[in-house]
């Protein structure tokens, strides 16, 4: 008896309907279950340079497009009191996850597609609607435009709207990050590995088509890409900027990748750096535009670069990375969808191939990235397994000649692979259950009034050391920033501590080296938790006879002057 699965797809204008529907469905369950929050203090301080939070509006933003900076810019002069900066990732992300579900619900029959893409959701939906980083976000943008790239080029007819909804979300995904959207792009390569084993059995004519038809949509996404980039490239060509990437380029082999150790090598002495100094700058607190300048950078920078890739290392590395990729959830994700495609996929030559190609290319991006010390990061592991989840749901939805009794089978037991996958992702989502976690709002309130208190302050200055007063912990995802509050207060760290915006703030409050400029400056106050720490950098660079004066404790930091009678 031949069994008929029930069926969802009517007419591709429904199928979209359902894909975004679903999907703005499962956000808002996703957010009113648990309790958002930015990953990294990266993605608050390019909300900052949109709201304006800390006087300075700008769309150099360094790790993003300049585009997205305009984009923000524009949402925020529009309305300051909306969180423009989630809003617009939020948005990214469920058209990215939409893309995704429209794919596997066209692909597949009755509601297979709808099932999976609900699994889908569960296994990233977390990382990204949860735990906010842009980093994640232009992975599954990137990831998912490809997915649906290929979607408008296998299909008979060529459809234009489909096609620029990869195009923009692709695009946005380069300009949320670069190197992400490469590293994720390139994992998407099993479904081109397919693709062109499979057309081998097709007409010559048809095959060479559809060969040009995909070489045509990639080199308009390449293009795109290309041209996004030139423009980033051509705002930052001024002198100053120019200087700024200099320093960014060096601060992130050495902040990012680590020092060279201090009792290993004899360069530390040679430029005349302390133990002290040693100390302050590796742990972000490096802000001295006098001693910690771009040519010592680059002198410590280049007594790490004697390293070279040995073959001993690439087999060690094989050796290890299967324990270290059984600590990552999206692993078992992708197990799951592989076990999926095992009991009900086509397992034909071209798709075993593709598997293998993908599973030699992903040991080689975490290959690089071992050698390049970003392995095991999660913001870059997000968008890399959910490229290969994407290729394996790619090989499921193609049924072809499957017998019509395996879609039933198959139809029923979709929706058994969402409710285990659901539930097994809620030893993850515990954490961050909105009743675990009812205390953030009322600890949120007070560190923000700590924060408020010294915004309001203007007739001082507050200089904080690297981790004291953090906007991270005052401002979630969805507060508003009040517009210019933080603009008397910096730190002595982040990347964004030297960009030219904050460098021409910090001047006109007459700081140059915070170091040097808060000594015996009234207006000044410090916020440490390490002060004799600071105070043996100052007397060996600056003033031997200078003294830390306690002024007073607020809320949870303590805030002092530096005073020395050598310079009264």
């Amino acid at each position: 008896m031949k069994v008929k699965l029930p069926v969802l797809r009517k007419n591709k204008r429904s199928v979209f309907g359902a894909a975004v529907g679903l999907n703005l469905l499962a956000m808002a369950v996703i957010v009113l279950v648990m309790r958002p929050s930015f990953e990294t203090n990266d993605d608050i301080v390019f909300a900052e340079f949109g709201s304006g939070l800390r006087g300075v509006k700008d769309a150099h933003l360094v790790f993003q497009n300049y585009v997205l900076g305009l984009i923000y810019r524009f949402l925020y002069q529009a309305t300051g009191r909306l969180p423009w900066y989630t809003i617009f990732q939020y948005a990214v992300l469920v058209a990215a996850f939409s893309a995704v579900s429209y794919v596997l619900i066209n692909r597949m029959e009755g509601w297979i597609g709808l099932w999976l893409s609900l699994a889908l959701l569960c296994c990233f939906g977390y990382e990204t609607y949860i735990h906010i980083q842009f980093t994640k976000t232009g992975g599954i943008a990137a990831a998912a435009a490809v997915f649906l790239l290929f979607h408008v080029i296998v299909q008979e007819k060529f459809h234009i709207w489909e096609f620029l909804w990869g195009i923009g979300l692709g695009l946005l995904g380069f300009m949320y990050r670069e190197d992400q959207f490469w590293a994720s792009s390139a994992l998407m390569a099993g479904i081109g590995i397919y693709f062109l084993l499979t057309l081998r059995k097709r007409f010559r004519n048809y095959a060479i088509r559809k060969i040009g038809v995909c070489a045509g949509v990639f080199a308009v996404l390449l293009i795109s890409a290309g041209t996004a980039g030139t423009v980033d490239s051509f705002m930052y060509r001024s002198a100053e900027w120019q200087e700024y990437q200099e320093f960014n380029s060096l601060r992130s082999q050495l902040l990012d990748y680590g020092f060279p150790g201090y009792d290993s090598t004899e360069i530390y002495q040679e430029l005349g750096i302390t133990r002290e100094a040693y100390e302050l700058y590796r742990t972000w607190n490096f802000n001295d535009p006098d001693r910690f300048t771009s040519e010592v950078m680059e002198q410590l920078v280049q007594e790490k670069s004697g390293y070279t890739i040995r073959p001993e290392q690439a087999l060690n590395f094989t050796k290890r990375i299967p324990r270290d990729l059984s600590k990552l959830a999206p692993v078992y994700y992708c197990g799951a969808f592989l076990a999926y495609w095992l009991i009900f996929g086509k397992k034909t030559r071209a798709a075993v191939l593709s598997l293998l190609g993908e599973t030699v290319l992903l040991w080689a991006v975490y290959f690089y990235l071992y050698c390049q010390g970003r392995y095991m990061v999660n913001r870059v592991d997000v968008g890399l397994w959910f490229s290969v989840c994407l290729v394996v749901l790619w090989l499921i939805s193609d049924s072809g000649d499957r017998q019509p009794h395996m879609d039933a089978v198959a139809g029923r037991t979709a929706p058994v692979l969402f409710v285990a996958v659901l539930i097994a992702s809620q030893l993850l989502w515990i954490k961050d259950w909105r009743i675990n976690t009812s205390s953030i709002p009322e600890a949120r309130v007070s560190q923000r009034a700590v924060l408020e208190t010294i915004g309001t302050d203007k007739d001082h200055v507050y200089l904080a050391k690297s981790g004291m007063v953090s906007e991270i912990v005052c401002y979630g995802p969805f507060d508003r920033m009040p517009e210019n509050l933080l603009d008397n207060i910096y730190w002595f760290g982040g990347w964004e501590c030297r960009t030219p915006g904050i460098v021409d703030k910090m001047r006109e409050h007459g700081i140059e080296n915070p170091y040097r400029d808060m000594i015996n400056n009234e207006s000044v106050y410090l916020i440490d938790d390490q002060i004799d720490l600071t105070m043996a950098y100052i007397h060996e660079y600056y003033d031997e006879n200078a003294e830390a004066v306690f002024i007073k404790t607020l809320g949870n930091v303590d805030l002092y002057q530096i005073r020395s009678e050598s310079r009264a």
